[in-house]
């Protein structure tokens, strides 16, 4: 009787985590629904000068202080005995410009560096409600 739940149980494990991987019914297809890709980023505008991985204060000296800030938690941060980075993010917000995110760069530290750069020249500034 233990070997023939054990069995059933692995094949149950299994099965999902197989739907999951291939996009089955409780995993969706990446395909249908992809992200609108990024807008280029004009040679003559204030985040040509952004690279990723840059520090905060680095850009913040090039380009100057954002219009507004939002800082929030990843999901990382909730991962038991996760020392890595990547637990906590600031998007800079820059009106008529677009966003800058930064990530920090390990869990012992509060330096932050630059993960993506959105170029938007329809950015308002401010958190958009959604």
């Amino acid at each position: 009787m233990r070997f023939t739940l054990r069995y059933a149980t692995m094949c149950a494990l299994l099965a999902t985590a197989t739907a999951c991987a291939s996009g089955g019914a409780a995993g969706g297809s990446s395909t249908s629904a992809q992200a609108t890709p990024a807008m280029p980023i004009p040679p003559n505008s204030p985040f040509a000068k952004i690279k990723v991985g840059m520090a905060s204060d680095e850009v913040f000296a090039t380009i100057g202080q954002p219009t507004a800030q939002n800082q929030y938690q990843t999901g990382k941060a909730w991962i038991p005995f996760h020392f890595g980075g990547d637990n906590f993010r600031t998007d800079a917000r820059y009106k008529g410009i677009g966003v800058v995110v930064f990530s920090q760069n390990n869990a012992f530290t509060k330096s932050m560096t630059v993960i993506d750069i959105k170029y938007d020249p329809a950015e308002p500034g401010f958190e958009k409600k959604k």
